[in-house]
């Protein structure tokens, strides 16, 4: 239960939530977004956060598609990891969000919610950062789409109003060979259902054009693709030991060290999976 009184709002189209954030806001309001809503619940109770407004996106019909045209796969924000799970239209984005929590929050947890989490692991958005995906977004200006890793930098970055509304794959990269590993305080989950944690570190890679792609959660205090890491990786003159070896060195961010795994057994952890990762997709 909520211990402080909100008001609600369910606007049918994307203007009519943009200006109703605009409205509220200017009533010092602080207007929140959602479509699942577990974060706001969760955050609320432990007095952290304090929206007198919410504006529910769910019956925005943009935001819940879920189709493959012109060699596009397009996802709507508040299609619910569950539903993005079964579909398995992008096994790796399935196994991703497959291992985020446990099937009943699944059900409610979104897509866009998982990006825009204040939770530092969301793991769903690894497997858009290695697929370069495109994200739209709807603000002041209209829509607009643009690459996800030109605007996720350890968080996504919006202009206050601003919506997260689709996602968009090249169904090329959905074919392509990949792997997700992911290992808690309880061990490694080898499969999307077998166990609930966070991660003490969890990996996704693809292999397009001979390339291998990485995203990383739980190595640093937020999820990320890094082209310093990713062009070291694949740099041919060395060989994959000594890179792996090397690895953090070149980290965007300090390793964490909490109660989950000191920072040094996240290294252990992450140059172990790596190794795997490269057997798996170089054979």
């Amino acid at each position: 239960m909520i211990p402080f009184d909100f008001a609600y709002y369910q606007p049918s189209s994307l203007a009519e939530a943009g200006g109703l954030f605009a409205e509220l806001a200017a009533q010092g309001k602080e207007p929140m977004y959602y479509a699942g809503g577990t974060e706001i619940i969760s955050f609320s109770r432990l007095y952290q956060l304090f929206p007198r407004a919410v504006i529910d996106i769910k019956k925005i019909a943009e935001c819940n598609m879920l189709e493959q045209k012109n060699g596009k796969l397009v996802i709507g924000a508040a299609k619910t990891l569950s539903q993005i799970q079964e579909s398995n239209v992008f096994p790796l984005l399935s196994w991703c969000s497959g291992r985020v929590a446990d099937h009943t929050m699944r059900n409610k947890i979104t897509l866009g919610g998982n990006i825009c989490s204040r939770i530092p692991y969301r793991e769903a958005v690894l497997a858009l950062l290695v697929s370069d995906s495109e994200i739209i977004i709807w603000g002041k200006q209209g829509l607009k789409k643009v690459g996800l890793n030109q605007v996720f930098h350890q968080t996504l970055l919006l202009e206050p109003g601003e919506i997260v509304v689709q996602l968009v794959i090249d169904q090329e990269v959905t074919r392509v060979p990949f792997t997700s590993t992911k290992q808690t305080m309880d061990g490694l989950v080898h499969y999307p259902q077998d166990r609930i944690g966070y991660p003490v570190v969890s990996i996704a890679a693809l292999k397009k054009k001979n390339q291998i792609n990485f995203a990383f959660s739980g190595v640093c205090s937020f999820p990320f693709r890094s082209t310093e890491v990713e062009s070291f990786l694949n740099n041919p003159s060395l060989p994959w030991d000594e890179k792996i070896h090397q690895v953090a060195e070149k980290l965007p961010a300090e390793i964490i060290n909490d109660m989950e795994g000191s920072a040094d057994y996240r290294e252990f952890v992450l140059k172990n999976m790596l190794s795997d990762i490269v057997k798996r997709l170089e054979g």
